[in-house]
């Protein structure tokens, strides 16, 4: 018996046992200094909203100081201003702004993370490459890129590609996976398709909406991904013009990013007025309800698809 288990040993009073456990890296249950179970959910994360048009200029200025090749990517983080926080959209999730001048190339890599973007602004000639398969990206297009696939973009056009980034970064940082590799430069073409399973042309979204029943909470959306998004659950929703949707709280956190249209949105205690381009963020257990003044599209991200799998997803109205 060592020392500290001596001393534990002839602990005669809760507080000598407390002071005996310590050295031994032991925490009292009945001694705790916070609960570790509550309730209800509870998150120090805050809704937010972040305005395309303001990202737009950070970006362009960003342009003229910065290339791609300096910055690896060119993009804006949307922040969540949790004390400590210096990444974070979200508990699980992360979004950004990003950019790509004419003529420039963002090298390829691949992370443990999956990854995907909404696109805002672009040429036709603005492209990704996933695996080798380069796909011409159009605005309101859904973008893939898989954890571990390998993915570069580039931008043959005559103006700047603007689109936004949805990763499940926070996630993996949570669980501890992280890989990351480089490869040499753009990855070589191999073929040019938009026809595969790495994008959700705006089109065929539109498509899928107006042929859409309204789900159980009176929601008209159609998810987006499946298979190959195993952490984050892809989601384009119609609104129709008119009054407020019916408020719904879930333990997912969820990403809004506006394709089309303006209205606002209540998310918990706040209100946000949104237009093309812009995000707002739902935390886990906030009460969300939105109201379009003309109809509108919203692309939504969340960590369902997880909760979901860990049986821990509740949704109700609010």
């Amino acid at each position: 018996m060592n020392d500290a288990t001596t001393t534990l040993a002839h602990a005669g009073n809760l507080d000598a046992l407390r002071a005996a456990l310590d050295p031994l890296d032991f925490m009292a249950g009945w001694n705790k200094h916070e609960p570790s179970l509550w309730k209800e959910p509870r998150t120090a994360y805050t809704p937010m909203h972040w305005k395309y048009a303001d990202a737009k200029v950070g970006l362009d200025v960003a342009g003229k100081l910065i290339n791609a090749e300096q910055a690896e990517r060119r993009n804006l983080f949307m922040v969540n201003p949790v004390p400590g926080n210096h990444y974070d959209t979200l508990k699980t999730l992360v979004s950004a702004y990003q950019m790509i001048l004419p003529g420039e190339k963002a090298r390829t890599h691949r992370h443990s993370p999956n990854a995907l973007r909404l696109m805002l602004d672009c040429d036709e000639a603005c492209y990704t490459v996933v695996d080798g398969v380069r796909i011409d990206m159009l605005p309101g297009d859904v973008l893939l890129t898989p954890g571990n696939c390998w993915h570069g973009h580039g931008n043959e056009g005559k103006r700047p590609g603007y689109w936004i980034d949805f990763l499940d970064v926070p996630l993996v940082h949570l669980m501890e996976p992280m890989f990351l590799d480089f490869w040499d430069g753009l990855q070589p073409v191999d073929k040019t398709s938009r026809d595969n399973d790495f994008v959700f042309p705006i089109k065929q979204s539109l498509e899928w909406l107006a042929a859409a029943a309204p789900d159980e909470h009176g929601r008209t959306r159609v998810q987006l991904g499946g298979k190959d998004m195993p952490t984050m659950g892809l989601w384009m929703n119609k609104l129709a013009a008119g009054g407020w949707s019916k408020a719904l709280r879930s333990t997912e956190n969820q990403v809004f990013a506006v394709v089309s249209g303006a209205g606002e949105s209540k998310v918990g205690d706040k209100l946000f007025h949104w237009t093309k381009g812009d995000v707002f963020v739902a935390p886990t257990w906030s009460a969300v309800s939105h109201r379009a003044a003309t109809e509108a599209i919203l692309f939504s991200v969340s960590d369902d698809v997880t909760q979901t799998k860990l049986g821990f997803h509740r949704i109700e109205a609010a």
